[in-house]
């Protein structure tokens, strides 16, 4: 039987289809006009994509279609404390626990935005009774298991998350159980069970990945983004080309000192963290209608004229300037910009290009070792698909440098962390400012982060995330056959590994 249009929605989006949720939603909109549900999936696939701007303007269209349905205010409270609202988003979970004392969404929600702001013993004050007289629902168990490794009370933290394992929770609530037992584990250096629970947690509700679809993109990339054709590209406009210093782009691979980089960036008093922008991805995907092209990206650039060019990169650099129009430099911080570094440097020639880059084996096992959000691409399952990525990624980093020599500063995390004076001397000397020493007190600005990284870069900067990989030695096996051999035979090279497994 045909399923109406709001319960296929649900569905993608509790399976972590991200795409087609969204455009049954926007579809349902268009034709219907105002629907409350509709509007509140949107809202939850804004904040996941850290569109919260978007988020909030879609939660509160369906707070205001349904005032009396209380998700549609813990998603909203969701939203406020992911882009640092946080009293506001206090004041949205107490609305919530006010009419229904013990919810447990709203319970645990509250509980992390308080865990978000440092405020640790007050989050567990808050479970505390529940988990106490064993009352909590699973989604109370994953906050409070965060808590009590955090206080060191390892084997508690497994004994609560685990016994929620076989509730009728979905995929991504056990998911988030076997990652938060998984930690425990680690806290405790019981390094085997952990990686035992980090894999049961990717192999539930594992997303799909094709490693050879994804490297025959990347080849078309550098096929299309030769020298040859990069020198033949239209330029921007002189004053175009004087505005594009402003942006600064930050690539790389997931977990590979990219938000530590930006921090550092941002606490000049003459620069700005933007974060993970998405403007930049959206424009490639849509190119080839904003040009007048009937070829996919990145075939399409050969159609491009220079007032393409000015018409793209000054889009491009409004919507940059916007959250901050008085700084000199303004970070982009959507890693996945590697892949198209070629029209970057078409786009914006005086634009800077950092890449942050770590020991291929702790990258990988991070990215392994986090549990992302659905939207993420699902790569991050799978050892064998991580070595895949990892060395594409590598392929077509050193293809840049081949056909832009000297465009790209290359940061590694490990000299970064050793020799953190001279690196970030180094780093905002690139991007075209005069040194200040606030850039070294990174962690004292205030700033709120939205990404995982956001309790390491709070505080100042310590070594025990280098050789993290070693812990778990035993287990990477996979990912080192795909690193050392290469996919499809791709000689790319794996720079570090091998010393990298002496150390």
């Amino acid at each position: 039987m045909h399923k109406p249009p709001l319960a296929q929605a649900v569905e993608h989006l509790n399976a972590g289809r991200i795409q087609q949720a969204e455009a049954t939603c926007r579809r349902l909109l268009t034709e219907k006009g105002k629907n409350h549900l509709a509007s509140a999936i949107l809202g939850q696939i804004a904040t996941m994509r850290g569109k919260f701007d978007d988020a909030i303007e879609h939660l509160t269209g369906a707070i205001s279609l349904s005032p009396r349905e209380i998700d549609y205010r813990v998603l909203l409270a969701e939203a406020l404390a992911a882009c640092g609202r946080h009293d506001e988003s206090l004041s949205q979970y107490d609305r919530v626990l006010h009419l229904r004392r013990d919810y447990p969404p709203a319970v645990a929600g509250k509980a992390n935005a308080l865990i978000r702001t440092g405020r640790w013993e007050q989050a567990r004050s808050l479970l505390e009774p529940f988990v106490a007289r064993a009352a909590e629902d699973a989604v109370i168990a994953i906050v409070f298991a965060r808590i009590a490794t955090h206080d060191g009370e390892h084997e508690r933290a497994v004994e609560v998350a685990t016994r929620h394992l076989d509730d009728r929770a979905g995929d991504q609530t056990r998911r988030s159980l076997h990652f938060e037992i998984a930690k425990a584990f680690e806290k405790a250096g019981d390094y085997d069970r952990a990686f035992a629970a980090y894999a049961r947690g990717n192999e539930t509700a594992r997303g799909r990945w094709d490693p050879v679809a994804e490297s025959d993109r990347y080849d078309r990339v550098m096929a299309v983004f030769s020298r040859e054709h990069l020198q033949g590209l239209p330029q921007p406009s002189p004053a175009v080309r004087r505005r594009s210093r402003t942006a600064v782009f930050l690539v790389g691979m997931l977990r590979s000192g990219s938000t530590l980089t930006e921090q550092i960036i941002d606490a000049h008093p003459d620069a700005y963290g933007a974060g993970e922008l998405l403007t930049l991805p959206e424009l490639v995907d849509d190119l080839g209608l904003r040009i007048g092209s009937s070829l996919p990206y990145p075939e399409c650039v050969a159609d491009l004229d220079v007032a393409d060019v000015d018409s793209l990169a000054e889009g491009y650099l409004e919507e940059l300037r916007r959250p901050a129009p008085n700084a000199t430099r303004i970070c982009d911080k959507y890693l996945g910009s590697y892949e198209h570094i070629g029209l970057i440097a078409t786009l914006f020639p005086e634009a800077a290009i950092i890449h942050t880059r770590r020991d291929p084996l702790d990258t990988c096992l991070s990215c392994y070792v986090q549990k992302f959000a659905p939207a993420t691409p699902a790569y991050t399952e799978d050892l064998r698909h991580l070595g895949a990525l990892f060395n594409d990624y590598l392929a077509i980093m050193q293809h840049w440098r081949t056909v832009l020599p000297g465009r790209i500063f290359e940061l590694d995390y490990e000299d970064l962390v050793n020799d953190q004076e001279g690196v970030s001397r180094r780093l905002i000397e690139h991007i075209g400012l005069p040194w200040d020493d606030r850039c070294l007190r990174f962690h004292e600005t205030g700033r709120e982060v939205i990404t995982l990284s956001r309790d390491q870069v709070n505080k100042p900067i310590y070594t025990s995330s280098i050789g993290r990989h070693h812990h778990y030695e035993r287990h990477l096996g996979p990912l080192k056959d795909v690193l050392d051999r290469g996919l499809r035979g791709r000689d790319v090279g794996v720079e570090g590994v091998a010393r990298s497994s002496e150390r």
